[in-house]
């Protein structure tokens, strides 16, 4: 029988559980201490597998106040104790990158169908460099997110890419850009690639899930080392019921089925029960988890032994809203 306190293997890498800590935003840029110690508690809690909150790489980025610029001058001496802090448990840490918008100079915020050629490069190159800083940070992966409303989801998404060149019209066309940048990274660098694909698109004419699954299989061809499923606006999706729990597995289980590759659902969850239940009634074996962590960082430590079985998380979408790396709440 499954547990999601099993011992196993993400691709190359060997987790303690089956329990991916998803970061997002982080408030608490000038107090390194503060971070430090985060880490340390979800390190230290039981987790298989931590991925950072988002790291940005462009510094007139939307969310800039609530992200770690890569080009801070203290992003390294960070990043490496961090990596020192979660290896120090044996627990494996992918750095989080992503952007909103893409800036050429003055003009801020270029559009998909907008961007040049050399705009094309000038974002692969920039995500590679991004790589690298987190390969001699000592980072074990990079997770590079397709998925959310992010700046390459929107690029793989027909309803905002109506470019008529090599990278728009049919799935791998929109996909081209993800995928040289893929392979060049798995053919260059030491890391462990994760992506973040959106199961679906809530736009009409929009990313749907046969192009989801589509691009996932892309995703294996260039040698992606594991898929993480998310939802466009995730985790609000799963307050405002505009989908079900069912629907997620239903695509993830599919997803499974169609690639061999690891794949990693998120979907809300914050009961022990219902998610060792999930693993031995599908094919699932990997579950993520952003606002536990957020309310409780090592809550999992009661999990193991058998103190509680559910987060005391809300799920009130504070953290989400305000944009904060700490609890509303607690």
């Amino acid at each position: 029988m499954k547990t999601i306190f099993d011992k196993c293997k993400l691709g190359d890498l060997t987790l303690k559980s089956r329990i991916i800590r998803t970061g997002l935003w982080e408030s608490e840029q000038n107090d390194l201490d503060a971070i430090y110690e985060r880490y340390e508690k979800i390190a230290s809690s039981g987790v298989g597998l931590i991925t950072s909150e988002l790291y940005s790489i462009y510094p007139k980025d939307k969310f800039i106040e609530h992200s770690y610029m890569m080009d801070s001058l203290n992003f390294m001496t960070m990043a490496r104790k961090l990596a020192e802090i979660t290896h120090s448990w044996d627990v494996p840490i992918l750095g989080q990158v992503e952007f909103i918008k893409y800036n050429r100079g003055i003009d801020l915020d270029i559009p998909v169908n907008d961007l040049t050629l050399d705009d094309i490069r000038q974002i692969q190159s920039d995500i590679i460099d991004a790589a690298q800083k987190l390969q001699y940070a000592d980072f074990d992966g990079i997770q590079l997110s397709v998925g959310n409303n992010f700046f390459l989801s929107k690029f793989i998404n027909p309803y905002y890419n109506q470019r008529d060149d090599n990278y728009g019209g049919n799935v791998f066309n929109r996909m081209r850009m993800v995928l040289e940048l893929i392979r060049v990274m798995k053919d260059n660098l030491d890391l462990h690639v994760s992506v973040k694909v959106n199961t679906f698109d809530e736009r009409k004419d929009g990313f749907d899930a046969s192009e989801s699954l589509e691009a996932c299989k892309l995703l294996e061809k260039v040698g992606v080392d594991s898929i993480q499923v998310t939802r466009p606006l995730s985790p609000l999706y799963f307050t405002k019921k505009l989908s079900s729990e069912d629907e997620l597995v239903d695509y993830t289980s599919k997803l499974i089925d169609s690639v061999d590759v690891p794949v990693i659902v998120g979907g809300g969850f914050n009961n022990m029960e219902h998610m060792n239940q999930l693993l031995n009634t599908t094919n699932i074996e990997f579950m993520s988890m952003y606002r536990p962590f957020v309310c409780e960082k090592d809550f999992l430590k009661g999990w193991m032994d058998g103190s509680s079985v559910q987060s005391r998380c809300l799920m009130c979408n504070n953290c989400y809203r305000t944009k904060k790396s700490n609890c509303y709440h607690y």
